[in-house]
């Protein structure tokens, strides 16, 4: 059985596995995952909080990129679900 609502750790893994190669802004993040704004707020704060993303003002514009501490913790979330729950 399927649902098709993700989890919070998908949500993060996304989050971050979007913000790794390239800075983004919270308008690219909310369009790319297709939360809710209140959503994707919370998201980044808990990442922030964290240490797993960064915040970065670029030309008056705020945008966010992975750290390597979120790369490590993104490494290990997809080890993690491989060793446990892959299926195939």
């Amino acid at each position: 059985m399927s649902s098709s609502r993700r989890s919070k750790f998908e949500i993060w893994a996304e989050v971050l596995e979007l913000c790794l190669r390239e800075k983004r802004t919270q308008t690219w993040l909310l369009r790319e995952t297709r939360l809710k704004t209140s959503a994707i707020k919370e998201t980044l704060q808990f990442l922030l909080s964290r240490n797993l993303i960064e915040k970065f003002n670029e030309d008056d514009v705020t945008k966010y990129s992975t750290t390597h501490h979120g790369e490590e913790a993104l490494k290990r979330f997809y080890t993690l679900v491989n060793e446990y729950f892959d299926i195939y």
